[in-house]
């Protein structure tokens, strides 16, 4: 007779079994079962067994060192066996893993990937995430910054999930999860302005939070002794790696903390239904119900000026692509198809160019190396509708005299351009006087 608690029954000690038989009313009856039948078992095994030859020289501590390695890691390879009643923690796992190999086959690099990498495979990242592109809340939850990132997540996980989805079930423990994933990267974005967030680590501290309502709500069959320690543990490691994300950069304790507080949330909901199914579907809808609402409404809760401002520039540079379209004409177009598409497309897009720039001037609290790119942007497109201007008015009153002032115009041009790329140009070199199109002072 074997049911989900027989193979957690093998670990435990005589007294530790017949603690469970003493106290039935305190445990689930599949548990008084498995207890009852490992009890049974090992005492025909005794019978069965011949006496031992005493031993004259004790086992070498170095033998009994290597039986544990053994067991050990005989533990850790049965917790990657997906099985009847535990599958949903390898699965994940196994998924982790196959998303980090693809991105290393497509050119990512394998110990420490670069931040556009990332990105570009879904990390979470506030400007993108709340411009139309949420499902980096779940995405990032895969993603992870090179082997190491990756090991220590996983072997943390195969932990916590093996000792969760046992006891709660494997439903149970995939939505627990997925949701306090996604609530891990809502306080991620919520608190971190311009990084970007990837990992399992937390979801994981999510399935801690859990953990601890569970055995504080003493909903898992344990013996006093073994919760006591089994909570000092528990409360130990998780105390440990928040106050080391504390004093370490690059760790998302925002993300850490978010998937904690609502492993507590949906752990005490999972106690009060009591393992009733309708219960259980009524927490699970009703959280996902929140979570949909929540994610619908950060755009308005969470301040995103560098997703606005992002927004903007991608108008920009579709209108600056337009405004610059004449260049794309053949060289033996003539005048007039020249004048129609500098005054049709040149010069119009060129104003709303500027009128973006003044957009962009508009969001506030910018960085200071924003605002300085938007001065130089405004002083772009300002030159450049002079110059575009000035082409009109050299092809409507076939003269050449504003040649050499287009020539100072294209020269400022190309510096602006340079210093915007990033390179070390004089400030004297980036300003022309205007003559009068632009209408504005620089």
């Amino acid at each position: 007779m074997e049911n989900i608690f027989t193979k957690k029954m093998l670990d435990k000690s005589d007294a530790e079994l017949r603690n469970i038989l003493e106290n039935r009313e305190n445990y689930q009856e599949e548990a008084y079962e498995a207890a009852l039948y490992e009890l049974e078992r090992r005492r025909k095994a005794a019978l069965n067994t011949p006496p031992a030859k005493v031993q004259e020289v004790e086992t070498p501590v170095e033998e009994e060192e290597e039986t544990n390695k053994r067991k050990s890691f005989r533990e850790v390879v049965e917790a990657l066996i997906p099985d009847t009643n535990y599958y949903v923690t390898p699965i994940i796992i196994y998924l982790n893993i196959l998303i980090y190999v693809v991105m290393v086959l497509m050119g990512v690099h394998p110990v420490e990937p670069s931040i556009e990498a990332l990105i570009d495979w879904g990390g979470n990242l506030r400007e993108l995430t709340l411009v139309d592109e949420q499902w980096r809340l779940l995405s990032s939850t895969f993603l992870h910054g090179g082997i190491f990132h990756l090991l220590l997540n996983m072997y943390a996980l195969l932990f916590i999930g093996k000792e969760i989805e046992t006891q709660i079930g494997s439903s149970k423990f995939l939505f627990a999860y997925l949701f306090t994933g996604v609530l891990a990267s809502v306080a991620s974005v919520a608190i971190n302005d311009n990084i970007v967030s990837v990992g399992a680590s937390g979801a994981i501290f999510g399935m801690y939070g859990v953990l601890i309502s569970l055995l504080l709500l003493k909903a898992i069959e344990l013996p006093q002794e073994t919760r006591k320690n089994f909570v000092t543990s528990v409360f130990s490691f998780v105390g440990y790696n928040l106050a080391f994300g504390f004093t370490k950069e690059g760790i998302d304790n925002a993300a850490h903390i978010g998937g904690l507080v609502s492993g507590l949330i949906i752990g005490a909901a999972y106690y009060v239904t009591n393992n009733k199914t309708h219960g259980t579907k009524a927490v699970m809808t009703t959280s996902t119900l929140a979570v949909v609402l929540l994610i619908a409404a950060l755009p308005v809760i969470i301040p995103n000026q560098l997703g606005k401002y992002n927004v903007l520039m991608n108008q920009f540079v579709e209108t600056e692509e337009k405004a610059l379209s004449f260049s794309n004409l053949q060289s033996n177009a003539g005048d007039d198809t020249y004048f129609r598409v500098i005054t049709e497309e040149g010069i119009p897009n060129w104003k709303k160019c500027l009128s973006i720039v003044k957009q962009l001037d508009s969001i506030d609290d910018l960085p200071a190396d924003y605002k300085e790119q938007n001065a130089l942007l405004k002083r772009y497109c300002q030159y450049r509708l002079e110059s575009f201007e000035l082409m009109a008015k050299t092809i409507s009153e076939e003269t050449y005299q504003y040649n050499e002032l287009l020539q100072n115009y294209n020269k400022t041009i190309e510096f602006i351009v340079q210093k915007l790329q990033g390179e070390s140009v004089p400030d004297s070199l980036l300003v022309v006087p205007l003559t009068n199109s632009s209408g504005e002072d620089l």
